[in-house]
């Protein structure tokens, strides 16, 4: 879901950044599978520095195509990687797998960008199709530098550790002939779900189950404002304030500020979760929403030291060995 949301109030996103991929609609319709990305390398592990950007991930020194620079990590993002389109003008071709994608406030068509070579960290890939849209509103946050977004298509092979105090992601290879050791303890985890690439976990306000994105790519907390009217009064967050946000689609979106009074996750109770309200777009393609909120930057990084290990479908909290 393509959401990134700003708001003209204050300096930084007030909402959260992602792509989900609508896929034809039209009555009977067989979309081609699209070949997935083919890794050229076998290295167990590897890390990288990141800044963050307002709660986002960004990955430096990223190579596409000969082109090295900025990428968001975003568990948000359900597919391998999304471009800048304006950056590889000549190289586009028309998308016809998934000629448009899906945001919180409207919806963006694509393009799509061959992938002949692409590198992060040890990491090697070729033979696959990124999806090319205009990222100008996010790199006039993040930084010119921006390339793209980097997703679950390229993610699942790994267990991601993010070291938020140090500005650190590391990558553990699922799929080598030698794993390569950790150089940490798990503790509590949150299970979670992929839902076309989604990864949700169940939470609960008050008996109402709610599924929750777990998403890098969120500045925010959110919660949809539909949802939050069908809850108990003592279930509904507390809002403070509200206001106008415009999308890097172009569209604009009212959003209520609070904090949520009670949320359940697993055996763990958080209480004044701070949280957004807003409407949630409906997918193009007819299909229910997979979630009806979402975990953001002030979730994730609380615990400091945190995995997403997508082949147990677990979020851990770490400590260091």
């Amino acid at each position: 879901m393509l959401s990134l949301l700003f708001s003209r109030s204050l300096p930084r996103l007030a909402l959260r950044y992602g792509l989900a991929v609508a896929l034809p609609s039209a009555a009977g319709a067989q979309p081609t599978a699209e070949p997935p990305p083919q890794r050229q390398d076998t290295t167990p592990s590897f890390g990288l520095p990141f800044k963050l950007v307002g709660g986002l991930i960004v990955l430096q020194q990223v190579t596409i195509n000969g082109q090295q620079g900025d990428f968001i990590l975003d568990t948000g993002n359900t597919t391998a990687l999304l471009v800048e389109r304006d950056s590889f003008v000549g190289q586009l071709r028309a998308s016809h797998h998934h000629p448009t994608g899906r945001g919180a406030t409207g919806n963006v068509a694509l393009q799509a960008l061959p992938v002949t070579s692409l590198q992060f960290g040890q990491a090697r890939y070729t033979g696959f199709r990124a999806h090319a849209l205009s990222l100008a509103a996010i790199r006039g946050y993040v930084g010119g530098h921006l390339l793209g977004v980097i997703g679950y298509g390229l993610l699942r092979e790994y267990e991601v550790v993010i070291d938020y105090p140090h500005q650190r992601v590391s990558f553990y290879s699922l799929h080598t002939p030698k794993p390569a050791g950790r150089p940490f303890v798990r503790q509590d985890s949150l299970a979670f779900t992929l839902v076309r690439g989604f990864p949700i976990a169940t939470g609960y306000l008050g008996k109402v189950a709610v599924p929750l994105l777990l998403d890098t790519g969120a500045a925010v907390n959110q919660l949809d404002a539909a949802l939050c009217q069908t809850l108990a009064p003592a279930s509904r967050p507390v809002l403070v304030d509200t206001q106008q946000n415009t999308g890097v689609d172009g569209h604009h979106q009212r959003t209520q500020r609070g904090t949520l009074p009670r949320l359940q996750l697993g055996p763990v109770t958080w209480h004044d979760l701070p949280v957004q309200v807003a409407s949630l777009a409906s997918p193009t393609d007819g299909r229910v929403t997979a979630y009806q909120g979402l975990l953001g930057y002030p979730f994730l990084s609380q615990d400091g030291l945190v995995s997403f290990h997508y082949g147990r479908r677990q979020f851990y909290r770490l400590t260091p060995k």
